[in-house]
C-alpha cells in the first residue's frame, strides 16, 4: 500500500512537471517595460488592474501619467495611484506626493505632498528589510520629504503632519501585508 502512495505522488509531480508555467498578465507587463514595449506592459497591467494587483495599479499609473506606450492620461493614471495608495502601496504614494508637490493633474499642495510622502515612506520601513524595491523608495520619498520640508511654513507643517498621521493611520502598509 506505501508503495502504491509513493508510486501516485511520484507519478502527480511528473504531471506537474509536464504542465507548462502560466505566467500572470503581471509578469508579462514586467517583460514588456524591460523589453520597452510599453504598449504591452500596459495591456497586460490593464489585466491585472482588474484582478486587484497593486503593483500594476502602480505601474500601468506610471505609464499613463508619463505618456508611455500611448496617450498621456494624467487623470486615470492618479485614479490609479489613490488606489493602490490607499491599499498600502508604497510607490504609488511616492507618486501622489511627488503629483502634488508639481502640481501636475492635481492642484498643488505641499500638505498633501507631505503626507503622501510620509505615508510612502512608512510602507517601506514596513517592507521586509531584504526587499531593495522598497528600500529604494524609502531612500527617494525620505529625499523628497527633506527637499518638501525647506519649503514648508511652521502652520503648513502642522497641518501636513496631522494629515500625515492620518494617511499613515489609515494607508500604511502593515509589517507583512
Amino acid at each position: 500500500m506505501r508503495f502504491l502512495t509513493v508510486l501516485t505522488f511520484i507519478l502527480a509531480l511528473a504531471a506537474c512537471a509536464s504542465k507548462p508555467v502560466e505566467v500572470s498578465s503581471y509578469n508579462r507587463g514586467v517583460d514588456a517595460y524591460r523589453a520597452k514595449d510599453f504598449a504591452k506592459a500596459r495591456e497586460q497591467w490593464s489585466k491585472s488592474v482588474e484582478q486587484g494587483e497593486t503593483s500594476a495599479m502602480n505601474n500601468l499609473g506610471y505609464l499613463l501619467f508619463e505618456g508611455l506606450g500611448g496617450p498621456s492620461d494624467i487623470t486615470q493614471a492618479l485614479a490609479l495611484w489613490q488606489r493602490a495608495a490607499k491599499l498600502g502601496h508604497s510607490e504609488a504614494q511616492w507618486h501622489l506626493g511627488d503629483a502634488y508637490e508639481r502640481g501636475k493633474g492635481v492642484p498643488p499642495s505641499s500638505t498633501e505632498a507631505y503626507a503622501w510622502y510620509r505615508c510612502a515612506i512608512a510602507s517601506a520601513q514596513a517592507a521586509p528589510s531584504s526587499d531593495a524595491t522598497e528600500a529604494e523608495i524609502l531612500r527617494d520619498a525620505s529625499k523628497s520629504l527633506a527637499r518638501l520640508l525647506g519649503r514648508l511654513a511652521p502652520e503648513q507643517f502642522a497641518a501636513a503632519e496631522q494629515l500625515a498621521k492620518q494617511y499613515v493611520s489609515s494607508y500604511a502598509r502593515r509589517n507583512g501585508a
